[in-house]
């Protein structure tokens, strides 16, 4: 059960400005802060005290708590799950462990801790981990189970390689991976790397397997590509998912933590804005880096289509999404692309939706 525990924070830290900023930041992202910390000695008898949940909790800490040593920090290395340090001098991270620079804002600050529930004990953040970072990272989640994300991305990613862009499409939806057999394409979940499938386009999987060389791939993927399309699937759980540890949790992290946007995908039914309502309140609360479009899929035609648009458009306002986009309902398209295992430039290039997605591509990279 340990390992699907959602951690609980301890605080270390003596400028209290910072530690009021950690503290409060991370309660309203979803942590426990369970202790604050005034001195070094203070510390010590509270972990002391915790020896059945050590596992369990993560130290953010400061080099200028009283007392402290970095022989005393490395102490509880092995012993809890992560020790995170902030520090305005770069030259701590040389001896303190785990040490990064004191964050800027909420979403960096949460964006750290994510991803110390998710990895080992880091030596130092003082670094940039994308210095080589040349794609431009889309994520895609549905707000509901049968929302078109797939469908979406995977034709998002042809068209950006039809217009000459260097395209990694990845299947990040662990539990119901299906982009391999709409192409109709094997092995795309074997191997250490991605497989190309087209001209300017690769396809990958992400797998257990995969995740756990995740930073190491994505990095890879980074330098690679021109654009890497996410296919999340369903993300109606994806806020509760940015505190887990669990392997399927991993992708959901490091999309929120790196990619340049993050668009969620809904339609205009009852369920459908049903779920996008739910959605917008989980995200209203959650600090990320990626920015919010949301995208209405298969909006009815006539005045039906534009009444429930409204509708729609009227849940997702709290988020301020930076951009919405729209795509027309067709049925008819998907599924012959489906039982031809292609995408819908190649059964129909004319087609209404195809032009749709075909001109989103081409508003990305103007």
């Amino acid at each position: 059960m340990a390992e699907i525990e959602l951690p609980v924070i301890v605080t270390a830290i003596a400028n209290s400005e910072l530690e009021g900023f950690v503290s409060g930041t991370l309660f309203s992202q979803g942590w426990s802060v369970v202790y604050r910390a005034l001195d070094l000695a203070g510390l010590e008898r509270y972990l002391s005290g915790e020896a059945l949940t050590l596992l369990n909790i993560v130290l953010v800490y400061s080099p200028d708590l009283p007392d402290i040593t970095p022989s005393a920090i490395a102490l509880w290395q092995g012993k809890i799950r992560n020790v995170i340090g902030f520090s305005a001098n770069s030259d701590d991270s040389a001896i303190y462990l785990g040490i990064h620079p004191v964050p800027k804002d909420v979403t960096e600050l949460a964006s750290i801790v994510r991803g110390s529930v998710r990895a080992p004990l880091l030596r130092s953040g003082m670094s940039s981990p994308e210095s080589r970072r040349r794609a431009h990272v889309i994520a895609l989640g549905g707000a509901s189970t049968a929302s078109g994300c797939t469908t979406v991305a995977l034709n998002l990613a042809m068209e950006l390689s039809v217009l000459g862009k260097s395209t990694l499409l990845l299947d990040g939806d662990v539990h119901r991976p299906a982009i391999a057999a709409l192409l109709g394409v094997r092995k795309l979940d074997s191997g250490d790397s991605w497989k190309v499938i087209a001209p300017n386009l690769s396809a990958g999987e992400i797998t257990q397997e995969r995740v756990r060389v995740l930073e190491q791939y994505m990095t890879r993927a980074l330098s690679d590509f021109d654009y890497v399309i996410i296919d999340l699937g369903t993300v109606e759980d994806l806020g509760e998912s940015l505190t887990d540890r669990r392997w399927a949790a991993a992708l959901n992290h490091w999309a929120c933590d790196h990619s340049d946007e993050i668009w969620f995908l809904g339609k205009a039914d009852v369920l459908g804005i049903y779920r996008m309502e739910l959605l917008v309140r989980q995200f209203s609360q959650i600090a990320m880096k990626a920015k919010v479009s949301i995208l209405l899929n298969m909006k009815a035609p006539g005045r039906k289509g534009s009444d429930d648009e409204g509708v729609f458009l009227a849940s997702i306002a709290p988020l301020k999404p930076q951009r919405i986009y729209t795509l027309p309902r067709d049925s008819r398209a998907p599924g012959k692309a489906e039982r031809e295992r292609a995408t819908l430039i190649e059964v129909d290039d004319r087609n209404g939706l195809r032009k749709a997605i075909a001109k989103i591509a081409v508003e990305l990279t103007q």
